[in-house]
């Protein structure tokens, strides 16, 4: 009984102290409530597009093979070519833009999951996951030209004219010297101070570096020469609840088209590949 008169009183007094203080803890939550709202709004991995990001638009969208699990995509001479990972069904692929036909395709072995996809000006370059292999590729035939060797894993890579710039899914990128393809110097990315984990799929577009983030809806715009996220483009949407599929997976696969200057968006297993336009081009 004692026991219960005491807890009894303690609640009282506990009561008592906090609807004294109800106040003050309603000003504290509020405060914690904007601060989220205000960190939420500035996250690096999912900015909102009218606070730190560029409007888009789709202009057209184009048929993709939804049992493509995207990893590497680009245009050259009016092709798209991709390269598809998972174990079993890996492959580098030539295919028709306008409407998704396979033309060409070179199937990697079943032991090997392909990653990022690259043009170097004279070979494809692709890289794969875990097995810490690359392969050069004869850009019309797809015949193999050579095998090479790197310790990180491979996730994205890109060409600047000058050097392959690789992602490993940390917070850096990596220069390659395309002929020797030993690294050259990694590059940190960050915004507002914060290193940018999970940087994917990369393309280099008008001398800054575009990159997926894993698992976000989010497309980095990297300023190559301090690693700075310039701005950010937030994708979310660009898969209509009704495009979205069972199987559907995350976003990843940004092409350019330097002749004319389209720039192409998918990701893995998607039925569609889009084609946006920003505010300054249009």
């Amino acid at each position: 009984m004692r026991i219960l008169v005491a807890s009894f009183f303690k609640c009282k007094l506990l009561y008592k102290y906090f609807f004294q203080k109800k106040w003050a803890l309603i000003l504290l939550a509020m405060f914690f409530f904007f601060m989220e709202m205000k960190c939420s709004r500035t996250s690096p991995t999912n900015p909102e597009k009218e606070v730190d990001g560029k409007a888009w638009q789709v202009v057209k969208s184009f048929p993709h093979d939804t049992l493509a699990f995207t990893q590497g995509l680009l245009v050259r001479d009016g092709f798209f070519y991709e390269s598809t990972g998972l174990y079993g069904k890996s492959s580098l692929r030539k295919i028709k833009i306008s409407t998704g036909e396979i033309l060409q395709i070179q199937s990697l072995p079943a032991n090997i999951f392909a990653e990022g996809l690259a043009f170097d000006g004279m070979n494809f370059v692709q890289l794969t996951w875990l097995n810490g292999i690359g392969y050069i590729y004869e850009p019309d035939s797809f015949s193999l030209k050579n095998t090479f060797a790197y310790k990180r894993q491979g996730w994205g890579i890109t060409y600047d004219g000058h050097f392959l710039i690789m992602s490993d899914g940390s917070d850096s990128l990596f220069y390659w010297d395309p002929i020797s393809l030993i690294e050259i110097k990694a590059l940190g990315v960050t915004f507002d101070g914060v290193p940018i984990e999970h940087l994917n799929e990369l393309e280099f577009i008008d001398n800054q570096i575009w990159a997926n983030i894993w698992k976000s809806d989010s497309i980095a715009i990297i300023n190559p020469g301090d690693g700075i996220v310039a701005t950010w483009l937030d994708m979310s949407g660009i898969l209509s609840a009704g495009e979205r599929t069972a199987t559907a997976d995350v976003m990843n696969g940004i092409a350019w088209d330097e002749i004319t200057n389209a720039i192409f968006i998918t990701g893995k297993l998607w039925p569609k590949v889009y084609q946006i336009q920003l505010p300054e081009s249009q």
